[in-house]
């Protein structure tokens, strides 16, 4: 006979276990399923994308800051990288998150299961334990959290070895390569670069279209290039890579690629490939159920993250949108919430933000300045560097912006854009202020602490406003 609970979910991921605590909360009994060896939880971020990686990165900023010392009058002497040492840390980190969301599980009485589910029927779960055996589990309602996991383009098969793909950087304890060609400058394409250019790898950006980070605002990828440009890192944009070309008979690989300066041949110790992801709803089977899917294999939902069948939810990078992290807790919380009666807000996706922890940082939420013009708005931004605040100067990070896209009519924000020093945490005062109807004014008549990183929110309010002081 099945076990019964209220709450089956499959995936333990964000969209997973943050849900999960969420319906404890609200009185349910709740079953998380997660196929992860180990039974780790915590889903790609944790176990393979946000935590290591920028576990990594903090290693590359530190290396960097050390060489660079004597600018600030500190004389370190030579300093190495100890990547061995750096990839126990990560993994130190990433163990004592695991360790802290098993005990959540415990304290909210939400019971694991370590395996792979799947629908037998629409409400019952067959789970084939990794440890061997099955069981069955019923739920007046089910969440689907499967998530999501790297992709590649045919002919570039990841080996491990020579083309690899985030997790095999995040999961290597021994050494990093001496020269890399990363395909894709999206959010992992770029941070790799920058971490690999820290460590003093030789690197080389390729990217299809005409310019790197694509989604985000065009002044910041300008801003991106530039710096990637001082920084030695090579970046081919409007360049398109032969997957058919590639070799790896050698002791590295070669790979062909054409853009505007015609056909060249690329060789680097490895190729990372970094494409994007895709959906992993093979194994849910979903036939049993009338949940219904895209062409990219994106469950659909409403709102609320109902599914085509009854009582059968979806959330996280199974469901598209923005393949994040904190969106993805966020869509789980309103899922449970909705089964549960409750009356939860739809996430307003202009408010997500989307943070990128390369050097230097990038954040933005909502709509660039050209986005809004094609939707038919008038207008008002402002835009102020970061070279003109005090502790910018202070800590020897004064490149970047700060930019608000506003409203003219209303003057409601629209969205912000930033790269520079901390944008990854400023960016969370503007989600804030779009959150609750706030204006540029509004946030130029907060007062910001002197020095911080923070005056150039309130600096690039005024200049929406049209009198920012110290520009």
């Amino acid at each position: 006979m099945a076990e019964q609970y209220d709450l089956v979910i499959i995936g333990g991921g964000n969209a997973g276990y943050i849900p999960a605590i969420r319906a404890s909360q609200l009185g349910m009994s709740v079953a998380l399923v997660e196929k992860r060896e180990g039974g780790h939880l915590g889903g790609t971020c944790l176990n393979l994308g946000c935590i290591p990686t920028k576990a990594l990165l903090h290693t590359a900023h530190l290396l960097h800051d050390a060489q660079n010392g004597e600018d600030f009058g500190v004389k370190t002497g030579e300093v190495e990288l100890d990547y061995p040492q750096a990839a126990k840390r990560r993994q130190q980190v990433v163990d004592q998150l695991r360790r802290g969301v098993q005990g959540l599980m415990k304290k909210n009485k939400v019971t694991v299961y370590n395996g792979k589910g799947s629908f037998v029927e629409p409400k019952k779960i067959k789970v084939e334990l990794n440890d061997g055996g099955e069981e069955e589990l019923e739920g007046k309602n089910i969440l689907i959290s499967a998530g999501s996991e790297v992709n590649t383009l045919p002919g570039l098969e990841f080996d491990g070895e020579k083309v690899i793909s985030s997790d095999d950087v995040v999961t290597n304890n021994e050494s990093y390569p001496k020269s890399v060609i990363i395909l894709g400058s999206g959010a992992v394409g770029v941070e790799f670069a920058s971490m690999y250019n820290d460590f003093g790898t030789e690197v080389t950006v390729v990217e299809l279209l005409d310019r790197i980070v694509p989604l985000e605002d065009p002044e910041v990828s300008k801003e991106l290039q530039k710096a990637y440009k001082n920084r030695g890192i090579k970046v081919l944009t409007g360049t398109k890579a032969d997957p058919e070309s590639l070799d790896t008979s050698g002791e590295g690989v070669k790979l062909k690629v054409e853009g505007k300066n015609g056909e060249e041949t690329l060789e680097a110790e490895k190729l990372l490939v970094a494409v994007g992801r895709k959906t992993t709803a093979e194994y849910l089977n979903l036939d049993a159920t009338k949940v219904e899917t895209n062409k990219r294999g994106e469950i659909q939902v409403d709102e609320f993250y109902r599914t085509a069948e009854d009582g059968v939810y979806a959330a996280g990078d199974i469901v598209g949108g923005y393949w994040l992290a904190h969106a993805a807790g966020h869509e789980g919380i309103i899922a449970v919430e909705h089964m549960a009666g409750e009356d939860p807000m739809p996430l307003d996706q202009d408010l997500v933000p989307r943070v990128t922890y390369c050097r230097p940082e990038i954040a933005s939420f909502g709509l660039t300045e050209e986005q809004a013009k094609e939707q038919g708005y008038e207008v008002r931004v402002g835009k102020f560097p970061f070279q003109a605040i005090g502790k910018a100067l202070i800590e020897g990070e004064p490149n970047g912006f700060f930019k608000i896209v506003a409203d003219e009519e209303t003057d409601l924000i629209l969205g912000m854009h930033a790269i520079g020093p901390k944008v990854t945490d400023l960016i969370a005062e503007g989600v804030f202020a779009k959150m609750v109807e706030g204006t540029p004014e509004e946030i130029s008549m907060s007062v910001h602490a002197h020095p911080s990183l923070a005056e150039v929110i309130g600096e690039a309010a005024m200049a929406t406003e049209g009198h920012a002081i110290h520009m």
